[in-house]
């Protein structure tokens, strides 16, 4: 496994580098012609027997390895840059199957090629995305598979190589044990326990009767016309849940681990920690756990911090950070945020099953109560009760779930252009819309499980991620209809969050446990799969720049896990 560093050329790898050609490589055939004519540097990639390789990652890397911009190769093996930086002085290539190569990119270059071999079987492994080691796990039941995704690939990814290292029933029940008491109190019932240990074992040994995983086709086509750029920081020491593009053209991200507010600037590279905005609301040193950023109707950007309780907004004008303090006794852990069309903000409360808001007569925030399914659940969400749950959790005593679904984990919210404020129930199987006027609450209950962050297109049409399926369902509210789309990663991928473009209402959906950004047209039900660079990312929330970019970050927890060793922002630019 690769984490605090991708770069490991191999010496066994044939490579011929031309430096500074007075020809450039002929354009006949290429199906991205004026790509490679505009190009300032051009790589062409084959494989040991040299015939080319189509779907070839070929990333240009700066000196300090925080900045990478990845380009695809195209049927004729070739990938053209518009320009190089100064700064940039390596280019990783990588392709499903062979090995990485890493080679020298030296001033004034303006011709790489490259031979790769495959790879050998270790290296495959370890490089092979969890979603195939994932679709292999054989769970007893659809119940079971709800309440193991939701209770144990909340924060990362399974299948990735640190969870493939465990063998047996007992070293699962140890695994269990120790995860009920995570920050994410992942409590299994007794019978999920006992019956995952056995799938989980069979599907992460490969010399079983299982035997190989699948190895995933590489890019093709229209997959291969997209540029990604990674902004990695510096240290895993930090964990970036969300980013969300400011109206200074800036990119704001939260550190859940940290408290503290990233700001990206992809003009100058420059990331900076906004360390003298940490709120002052809380005792010095306690755990404030940034978790969502969104830009406001106005023009300032909000975050929640889920452990200080708190709502914030920043003018990036002046600087100036404004905060909303919410009660631990009336609710704990605001989570993700939208805005209705009279500018009012909501934000679902995940641990005690509420909707909040922040009054715009009083500037106060007020809490509805949401239904629940069960007495079970209503009496989880109490303050009191929620607050002594967290407080077991560190004490270190309780890891048996007495039921599934106990907590409902309110989570995503989106806002429907005729004003209803709807949200997921995570746990419940639910999702839910509060009309402001009346106060009143609708529920319906969903054909899958695992709503998470959802989004409504301009028609009305909510798109909700399935997690414990790997797929999207498009739910209709006029007709009260659910329609399912496919994706192509799979049932072992999970799609933590989704995202509709306003110019087109095409949606985007995050391959979380799959390494993929995945774009799908609602007419025609087609997805357009962009593989991401680097291994373990998990991404989380989508958004979306002025000029049609697309902007994530890499947040698998914990961070040291990802290929790199740290979060990233991440820019999906499709050609």
């Amino acid at each position: 496994m690769r984490t605090k560093t991708p770069w490991t050329a191999f010496a066994s790898a044939s490579l011929l580098v031309v430096a500074a050609c007075q020809n450039g490589m002929n354009d006949a055939g290429s199906g991205r012609v004026g790509e490679m004519s505009n190009a300032k540097f051009i790589a062409k990639i084959m494989d040991d027997k040299g015939a080319p390789l189509e779907g070839a990652l070929v990333t240009v890397v700066d000196n300090s390895q925080l900045r990478l911009t990845t380009r695809y190769t195209d049927k004729d093996g070739r990938v053209g840059f518009p320009e190089i930086a100064s700064d940039e002085n390596k280019v990783r290539v990588r392709h499903v199957g062979f090995a990485d190569q890493l080679l020298d990119l030296k001033p004034g270059m303006k011709e790489i090629e490259a031979s790769l071999v495959p790879a050998s079987q270790e290296q495959l492994l370890a490089d092979l995305p969890a979603n195939v080691w994932a679709e292999r796990i054989n769970v007893p039941t659809a119940r079971m598979n709800t309440e193991f995704r939701v209770q144990c690939m909340m924060c990362h990814q399974m299948g990735y190589p640190n969870t493939r290292i465990h063998k047996g029933r007992a070293d699962w029940a140890g695994v269990y044990e120790r995860m009920a008491n995570k920050g994410t109190r992942a409590l299994l019932t007794r019978e999920t326990r006992d019956g995952m240990a056995d799938a989980l074992t069979a599907a992460f040994d490969y010399q079983g009767k299982l035997g190989m995983p699948r190895i995933p086709d590489a890019p093709s086509g229209t997959a291969t016309h997209v540029e990604i750029t990674e902004w990695r920081l510096k240290d895993s020491t930090h964990s970036m849940h969300d980013v969300a593009v400011g109206p200074d053209g800036n990119i704001y991200g939260v550190d859940t681990i940290g408290s503290n507010i990233w700001r990206l600037n992809p003009k100058t590279n420059e990331i900076k920690e906004l360390a003298d905005l940490r709120p002052k609301n809380r005792p010095e040193g306690s755990p404030l756990l940034l978790h969502t950023v969104l830009q406001g109707p106005d023009g300032k950007m909000w975050f929640t911090y889920a452990l200080g309780n708190m709502i914030a907004s920043l003018d990036v004008t002046t600087n100036k950070m404004k905060v909303y303090e919410m009660s631990y006794a009336a609710g704990l852990y605001p989570h993700t945020m939208r805005f209705d069309k009279d500018g009012q903000l909501w934000f679902t409360v995940s641990h005690t099953n509420q909707l909040g808001t922040i009054d715009p007569v009083t500037d106060k925030i007020v809490l509805y109560a949401m239904p629940t399914r069960t007495q079970v659940q209503a009496d989880a969400a109490n303050p009191a009760r929620a607050m002594q749950e967290m407080l077991k959790q560190r004490a270190g005593n309780d890891v048996i779930a007495a039921q599934d679904e106990i907590n409902a984990i309110p989570y995503g919210i989106a806002v429907t252009p005729d004003g209803k404020i709807w949200f997921s129930q995570f746990n419940s199987r639910r999702i839910g819309y509060f009309d402001k006027k009346t106060k009143k609450f609708k529920m319906i209950g969903t054909p899958f499980g695992g709503p998470r962050r959802f989004r409504s297109d301009s028609k009305g049409n909510l798109w909700i991620p399935s997690y414990a399926e790997g797929n999207i369902y498009k739910y209709d509210p006029a007709a009260n209809k659910f329609t399912r789309f496919d994706l192509p990663t799979g049932k072992g991928d999970a799609v933590y969050a989704l995202a509709v473009d306003p110019r087109d209402d095409s949606v985007w959906a995050c391959g979380t446990n799959s390494d993929t950004m995945m774009h799908l047209d609602p007419a025609t039900g087609k997805v357009v799969t962009y593989q991401l660079p680097s291994h373990v990312t998990f991404c989380r929330e989508i958004n979306f720049g002025k000029d049609g970019t697309v902007w994530t970050s890499y947040s698998q927890y914990p961070s040291a896990t990802i290929e790199g060793g740290s979060s990233a922002f991440v820019r999906i630019k499709p050609l």
